[in-house]
Formats: C-alpha cells, structure tokens, sequence
C-alpha cells in the first residue's frame, strides 16, 4: 500500500500542574516511554494549514502553560534556535524539536499530530506529519534519558503509527494508539 504522505515530491520516499496528573519519570530505569509522558491535555490535534512554527508556538505555549514552566517565550527561544542547526526532522515524517533547559527537575514533552502534514522548511521534499517536542533538564547526569527518548520516539513514530494517528479523531484515540504500540 502506497503512503502517498510519506513519498517525497517526486515520487520518492521518504519515510507541576492543576487540573489532571501530569506523568513524571522517576531516576533511572531501562529506557523512556513516550506514552508515560503523554496525558490526553498533551496531545494536540491540528487541521489542515498550519506551519511548523505555527505548531511550535501552540505546542511550547500548552506546554509551559500546563507544566508551569514560565515564561514560554524563552522556551520557545530555545527550541527556535536548536531548530537553526541540523534539523530535527526525521525522515518518517516525524519532528523532534527538544531542548535541555536547566531548572528542569524532569521531562516535559507534548505531541502534535498533524492530519494534513506540512512540509518541513528545510526540507520542502519532506512532509512532517507530527511534532513531537520535549524539554529536558540540562544536568549532565540526566543526559542519557534525553537520548533514550530521542531514540524511543523515533523507534515508536515509525510511519505506519503516523498514519493511523493522522486519521485519529481526538486526543484520547491518539494517547490509546500510542500505549498500544509501545513496547512495555
């Protein structure tokens, strides 16, 4: 079956909160989970006609909103200027936007599934079909956690998941999908 979203153009492919507990992870364990960190409040859902720094700024705004993490503005920054470097799109379809932030005591993370896709501005061939965007605490001792999610989520967003999550009518569906696919 042809996945006409995850072609390149061209025809080639590509493959501490109020309201609901939000998930923390603890010190050390064998990998992370990205449905451990994932409430359905951190799922977003975006309709056709969004850009990527569209998407960036609701889903650093939700975040920092939800996490009380302050000021988005300077996460935002954060995330704008590790995006200058390479780029944290990977070619399932899948962005990574993420920063270490110091002051963090844990992850912080939130999902942006797109229903439509975007293409990515520094790849136009590339059609991003989520965000999912991560903070994570600077401390040096913390370090491997942030690569065992980077490494977890490009595991999990593999594109047959985008594709089911894409035709995902909520949030809660998305969340659900997702523990379903991950490893326990």
């Amino acid at each position: 079956m042809a996945l006409g979203w995850f072609k390149k153009k061209g025809g080639k492919s590509s493959a501490v909160p109020s309201g609901p507990k939000v998930p923390t992870l603890s010190p050390p364990s064998k990998g992370v989970r990205v449905g451990d960190l994932l409430t359905e409040e951190s799922i977003v859902v975006f309709p056709a006609g969004q850009s990527k720094d569209q998407v960036l700024s609701v889903l650093v705004e939700r975040l920092c909103r939800q996490r009380k993490l302050g000021d988005a503005a300077r996460f935002l920054e954060k995330v704008l200027e590790r995006e200058q470097g390479i780029s944290t799109t990977l070619d399932t379809g899948l962005a990574v936007p993420h920063a270490r932030v110091e002051g963090l005591d844990s992850i912080a993370a939130i999902l942006g599934v797109l229903q439509q896709g975007f293409e990515d501005p520094k790849q136009p061939d590339l059609i991003i079909r989520a965000v999912f965007l991560f903070f994570s605490p600077a401390r040096q001792e913390l370090f491997t956690r942030h690569l065992h999610l980077l490494r977890g989520a490009s595991a999990l967003f593999q594109p047959v998941l985008l594709e089911e999550a894409a035709r995902c009518s909520s949030p809660a569906e998305v969340l659900k999908l997702i523990k379903s696919k991950e490893k326990p």
